[in-house]
C-alpha cells in the first residue's frame, strides 16, 4: 500500500512518535505527522493531504474541537476523537454542527481499525480525485481540438444540432450555436444519390452507420448552396448517445488534391495506371480471397524492334507509337482490365474473363489490330508489330513480382519470334527430391493455376461376365511436351504439400461426372489428402454439394501410406465410411506386412501391385504371389482387382487364380475424359 498521511493535533509531540512506531511495526506504511494550533493545521491539510485527522486527549489551548471540524471540513478530511471524561463540554460543542467518530484513549486496536478503515478510503477517494481532475483535463483538450480544428465538425442528436464547432458554424454563416439549434438536417441537407437522410438518421440512432461517406446539398441559412461529404460516427455529448457529422467541402484544394493524387498514379503519356499502381492493384487481387470462377492473367507486350525505331525516330515519334499501341490496347480490353505503361516502352494489362480461352482472345485481338494500325508520324508513316507474354494468375500465386516475371519471360519468347504471343509454361526438367523438386513444384503450381489437370476414366472388367459399372480414375497434368500421369508428378507433390491441392482440384469435377450416373468410381487419394484433417470435411461437403451417392464412391489409399501412418488412415477410413464411401487399398501383394493391414483397416477392395498381372501366364512366381493374397483374404468380403493388364491372354490365368475384376490397356476402350 503508498504512503499516506495520518494527521495528529495534541500538545504533547510523543503521541506523534508513538502511534507512528506502533502502526509501523504493525506493518501499516502510515507517516504520522502532528500540529499544535489551527494555522500548523491549516498548512498540513494543504500540504499532506492527510487521510484522516486525530484529536489526542491533550488538546492545545488555543484549539477548539469546533474550529477543527469546521476547517477540516473544508478539505473533506474525516475526524476521529480520542475520548476523555474531561473534554464533555467539548465534545459535545463539536457534535452540535459535525459528526464526530470517537474512540477510547489507549485503545490500540481501535485506533489500528479506524485508521485501516479511513486509509483505505483516503486512498479510494484521492485516486478518483486524480480521474476527476484527468478526465477534466483531457474533455478541456478534447473540447479545445473540437473548436481549433479545421474540419467541419457537428454533434446530432434525433436530426438536430446539439453542437457545433467554430468551422462548422463559419460553413454555416452562423454566429452561434443558438443559431442553427432548432435547425434540422432534413431541412438542411439534400443527399445527391437519393438516400433517404430519415431512414439514414434512424439506422443511426440504432448503431447502423453507414461505411461511405454520404454526399449532400447543403441549403445555409443564408440561402448558399455547398456540395459536401458527409462522414458519421457514434459518440457521446452530456451523457446522451448522439451522432458526430463530419463536412468535407467540395472545394478547390479537394479537386486539386484528386488531381494530384490522379497524377501520382497514372502515365503521363497514354493516361494509364503507372508501375507502382498496377503492381499495387495485382498483389491486392492476389492477397484477396481469390474467386476461382474467374480465369485472371497478366499480359505483357512491347513493340517489335522497338530499339531500332526509337533511334529511327527520335523522342517524339518513338512516343506516337507507344500511344498509338496504348489506344489498340484500350480497344481490345474492357472497362474492368488494369493496363498500365509498366516500362519506357512495355504495357502489362490485368484481365480477368469467365474463360480460359478468352485470355487469349484478348491478346490475339492486340496482336492483329496493330499490326493492321498505320502510325501517322506526320511527314511519313509506318505500321509495326507487337508480341506478348501471357502469366496466368491463381489460388497458387505468390506475388506480383512471380506472376509480372512470368509474363516478361514469357514475352522473351515471342519477341524473338516476333508478332507473337507466348504463355508461361515452367522449364521441363527433370527432378527427383530435395532441392530438384523446385521445378515439378513451379509446374505443378502452373498447372493448378491453370486448371491443367484432367482425369482419364477406364472400366473395370467383371472376368464372370456380370455388369459392375465400376470404373478406375487416372489423373494426368497437361503440358506443352506432353501430358504427365500422377506416378511421375505426385510424388514431388506430396513432399511439398501440393498433393492434397491436387485432390481437391481434381475431386470436384470427377463428382460432377458421377453425378446421377449410378456408376461406381475409384478415386486415388494423395498421402497428404490422408493427412490432411479437415479432408473428411470437405469431401462430405462436396458429396451434399454434387449430390453424389456416399455408395458410387470407392476412396483409393495408397499401401505405403497405410503401412507408415496407420492411425491416420484408420481415422479417415472411418470417417469416410460414415458417408456410405468404401475403401480401396493399391499397390496390395503377399508380403506379411500387407496382410496384417487387412487386420486393422476395414478395406472393401484392394488392388494388385501393378506389375503382378503383367504377363503373369509366364511368370509362375507372380501366379503364386496373387494365389497366395487371395487365399489371405478368403475369410473376409474384399474384392480384388488386378490393375493394368496389357494383354487379353493373360485374363485366364487371373481368373485361375481367383482374381474376379480386372483393367487395362487390353480393353481397347476409348477413355472418358473429365476436366479436359
Amino acid at each position: 500500500m503508498d504512503s499516506a498521511y495520518l494527521l495528529i493535533i495534541d500538545d504533547s509531540p510523543d503521541l506523534a512518535q508513538v502511534t507512528n512506531s506502533f502502526l509501523r511495526n504493525a506493518g501499516m506504511a502510515v507517516r504520522v505527522v502532528s500540529a499544535g494550533n489551527i494555522n500548523e493545521l491549516e498548512d498540513a491539510l494543504q500540504e499532506k493531504s492527510p487521510f484522516l485527522v486525530l484529536i489526542g486527549t491533550r488538546i492545545p489551548a488555543s484549539t477548539k474541537i469546533s474550529q477543527v471540524l469546521q476547517l477540516t471540513d473544508r478539505f473533506s478530511t474525516p475526524v476521529v476523537l480520542q475520548v476523555d471524561i474531561a473534554h464533555t463540554n467539548e465534545i459535545e460543542a463539536g457534535l452540535a454542527t459535525h459528526p464526530l467518530q470517537l474512540i477510547r484513549a489507549g485503545e490500540n486496536d481501535q485506533l489500528m481499525k479506524v485508521v485501516k478503515q479511513h486509509m483505505s478510503g483516503g486512498k479510494s477517494a484521492r485516486e478518483y480525485q486524480d480521474l476527476a481532475q484527468k478526465l477534466e483535463e483531457l474533455q478541456y483538450r478534447y473540447d479545445l481540438l473540437l473548436e481549433s480544428a479545421r474540419e467541419s465538425i457537428a454533434y446530432i442528436h434525433e436530426g438536430l444540432h446539439v453542437y457545433a464547432n467554430r468551422a462548422y458554424l463559419e460553413l454555416l454563416q452562423a454566429r452561434t450555436l443558438e443559431d442553427i439549434e432548432g435547425l434540422s438536417l432534413l431541412e438542411l441537407m439534400t443527399p445527391d444519390d437519393g438516400t433517404d437522410l430519415k431512414k439514414l438518421l434512424r439506422d443511426m440512432g440504432n448503431d447502423i452507420f453507414p461505411s461511405k461517406t454520404l454526399p449532400v446539398t447543403i441549403s445555409t441559412p443564408g440561402d448558399n448552396t455547398l456540395k459536401v461529404e458527409l462522414t458519421f460516427s457514434p459518440t457521446r455529448f452530456n451523457n446522451e448517445q448522439c451522432i458526430q457529422m463530419m463536412v468535407r467541402e467540395h472545394d478547390a484544394n479537394l479537386v486539386l488534391q484528386e488531381e494530384l493524387d490522379r497524377v501520382r498514379k497514372t502515365d503521363h503519356l497514354t493516361q494509364f495506371s503507372n508501375r507502382k499502381t498496377f503492381t499495387e492493384k495485382l498483389s491486392a487481387l492476389i492477397a484477396g480471397d481469390f474467386d476461382e470462377s474467374t480465369r485472371s492473367a497478366v499480359l505483357y507486350i512491347e513493340t517489335d524492334g522497338i530499339e531500332e525505331l526509337h533511334q529511327q525516330l527520335g523522342m517524339e515519334g518513338i512516343d506516337t507509337c507507344i500511344l498509338d499501341l496504348a489506344n489498340v490496347i484500350s480497344g481490345c480490353t474492357k472497362p474492368a482490365d488494369i493496363p498500365s505503361r509498366f516500362s519506357d516502352h512495355g504495357f502489362a494489362i490485368l484481365i480477368q474473363r469467365e474463360e480460359k480461352a478468352d485470355l487469349q482472345k484478348t491478346g490475339d485481338c492486340i496482336l492483329e489490330n496493330y499490326s493492321n494500325h498505320i502510325i501517322d508520324l506526320g511527314d511519313k508513316t509506318i505500321s509495326a508489330s507487337c508480341s506478348i507474354g501471357l502469366a496466368t494468375i491463381g489460388s497458387m500465386t505468390e506475388s506480383a513480382e512471380e506472376v509480372i516475371g512470368q509474363a516478361r519471360t514469357a514475352f522473351k519468347q515471342a519477341a524473338g519470334e516476333g508478332h507473337a504471343l507466348v504463355r508461361f509454361k515452367p522449364a521441363l526438367t527433370t527432378v527427383s527430391s530435395g532441392e530438384h523438386d523446385r521445378g515439378w513444384v513451379e509446374r505443378i503450381r502452373h498447372a493448378l493455376n491453370n486448371h491443367d489437370f484432367y482425369t482419364v476414366q477406364q472400366s473395370i472388367v467383371d472376368l464372370e461376365g456380370e455388369s459392375e459399372g465400376l470404373f478406375e480414375n487416372r489423373t494426368y497434368m497437361r503440358e506443352e511436351e506432353g501430358d504427365t500421369p500422377a506416378p511421375e508428378f505426385m510424388l514431388a507433390a506430396e513432399r511439398n504439400d501440393l498433393g492434397s491441392l491436387v485432390d481437391r482440384h481434381v475431386i470436384p469435377q470427377l463428382m460432377l461426372a458421377i453425378a446421377g450416373t449410378g456408376d461406381r468410381h475409384i478415386i486415388p487419394l494423395s498421402s497428404n489428402s490422408i493427412l490432411d484433417f479437415s479432408f473428411p470435411n470437405w469431401f462430405e461437403r462436396m458429396i451434399h454439394e454434387t449430390e453424389v451417392e456416399g455408395s458410387q464412391v470407392v476412396l483409393q489409399v495408397p499401401g505405403d501410406v497405410a503401412r507408415s501412418h496407420l492411425e491416420p488412415t484408420l481415422r479417415m477410413i472411418e470417417e469416410l465410411k460414415r458417408l456410405g464411401c468404401a475403401i480401396a487399398l493399391a499397390d496390395f501383394d503377399n508380403e506379411r506386412r500387407n496382410v496384417q493391414l487387412l487386420e486393422h483397416l476395414p478395406v472393401d477392395m484392394i488392388k494388385l501391385r501393378s506389375d503382378l498381372a503383367q504377363g503373369v501366364s509366364s511368370n509362375t512366381a507372380n501366379q503364386e504371389i496373387i494365389r497366395s493374397v487371395v487365399r489371405a483374404i478368403e475369410s473376409k468380403e474384399i474384392t480384388i482387382i488386378a490393375d493394368e493388364v496389357k494383354d487379353a491372354a493373360d485374363l485366364a490365368v487371373l481368373w485361375q487364380c481367383g482374381v474376379k475384376l480386372v483393367t487395362g490397356d487390353f480393353l481397347n476402350e476409348a477413355p472418358q475424359v473429365v476436366g479436359q
